[in-house]
């Protein structure tokens, strides 16, 4: 789940062998909906096991929301959908409740505010992405006001939803267009929520800073150096890294100074384990070994894995960041990596020579090549 995208990659799609559908139509007949055994044949006749996994719930939810509409009452029937007994049809629902009550914005959220709760993660996500994410594109700024009371709710889950569904880029949806230019408008519900007692909460906090940081990195960098301030110890250790780990893959300095990190001058040298040969999706592992003759340290580690492009001159990189690393005073370290090597529909890895390279604090420190084989 953690490489998903809004083309669903890293998500696997569903084929014959193993497709939900004849349960959704169980499920759905006996939530109430109109020609509910008629589903699956529908979704198969417009290419349902063709599409990617996110085209798929598309599909899904259109053939859905078609039936809750022919309905004698369209909104009780979505409501039978979101108090389903199963799961697997209530991650629909938030979608379903978002179109019908499309222009009644405050009624939907009200709607959608328990499945936010909901006990499956799968179903509080789509909550976030096809339930309150519309509304937020209707509402404009005016839904962060709204959402401020979904911060107090006992449940994380939801005080999870209110951030994550209007972060400026987000998961599985476009960029929302006002909170990508003016992302201060959200400050008031992430300063709600910077000091939440639940992991999850303060990941989302960090991650709509971190979605502000790509564009307005000066933002965010002032946003947390108040906090720090106002509220000390009492914010999560893990709320600066997270928020700062674009800027700190860009290797710009201010973060390395924002999370105290210290500059040395170390010697490094990088291996690989193993077989020199890498294949796609599959794991090749490094050995980085730092010598540092100063005293203990503290540093960011970062490695870029180079691949080759179709455009010779043009090779494709992604940086991945190792986390923050503590390097012993006087003395060499070993320290091991692991990178999986992922092959897209969208963009599979070409063969040929590729390079790992190494950084800590955005300077580089080692690189060593190795070879793709199909």
């Amino acid at each position: 789940m953690r490489r998903r995208g809004k083309t669903g990659a890293g998500l696997a799609k569903e084929t014959p062998a193993d497709s939900s559908l004849p349960l959704l139509e169980s499920a759905s007949l006996q939530a109430g909906v109109p020609r509910a055994l008629g589903l699956s044949e529908e979704l198969q006749g417009d290419g349902f096991f063709a599409q990617t996994i996110v085209q798929q719930w598309s599909l899904v939810h259109e053939g859905l929301f078609t039936r809750v509409e022919e309905s004698l009452l369209p909104l009780e029937c979505a409501k039978n959908i979101s108090q389903s007994p199963e799961p697997r049809l209530r991650f629909f629902a938030p979608g379903i409740l978002a179109r019908l009550l499309q222009d009644y914005p405050v009624e939907a959220l009200a709607a959608l505010k328990p499945l936010a709760a909901d006990e499956s993660m799968a179903v509080s996500e789509a909550t976030q992405a096809f339930g309150v994410r519309p509304q937020a594109e209707t509402m404009g700024p005016k839904i962060v006001e709204v959402l401020l009371s979904w911060a107090n709710d006992a449940e994380p889950r939801v005080r999870r939803t209110a951030v994550e569904a209007i972060r400026p880029q987000g998961v599985w949806v476009k960029h929302l267009a006002w909170a990508v230019e003016n992302p201060a408008l959200l400050l008031p519900l992430l300063r709600a929520l910077c000091c939440d007692v639940d992991r999850k909460v303060v990941n989302a906090v960090a991650n709509c800073l971190n979605d502000i940081s790509k564009k307005n990195p000066a933002l965010v960098l002032e946003v947390l150096a108040q906090w720090e301030l106002d509220y000390g110890d009492e914010l999560p250790p893990r709320l600066f890294p997270k928020a700062l780990r674009t800027l700190v893959k860009s290797g710009d300095p201010r973060a390395f100074r924002a999370l105290r990190l210290d500059e040395v001058e170390v010697e490094a040298t990088a291996k690989i384990l193993g077989d020199a040969v890498a294949r796609p999706n599959r794991n090749l592992n490094f050995l980085l070994q730092i010598k540092n003759p100063a005293e203990e340290a503290k540093m960011s580690l970062v490695y870029e894995i180079e691949t080759p492009g179709k455009n010779p001159s043009r090779p494709r990189r992604r940086k991945c960041g190792a986390g923050t690393i503590f390097i012993p005073a006087k003395a060499t370290t070993d320290f091991t990596l692991r990178e999986r090597l992922f092959d897209t529909h969208a963009a599979p890895l070409i063969a040929g020579v590729c390079k790992a390279k190494f950084f800590l604090n955005g300077n580089l420190i080692a690189e060593v090549e190795f070879e793709l084989k199909r």
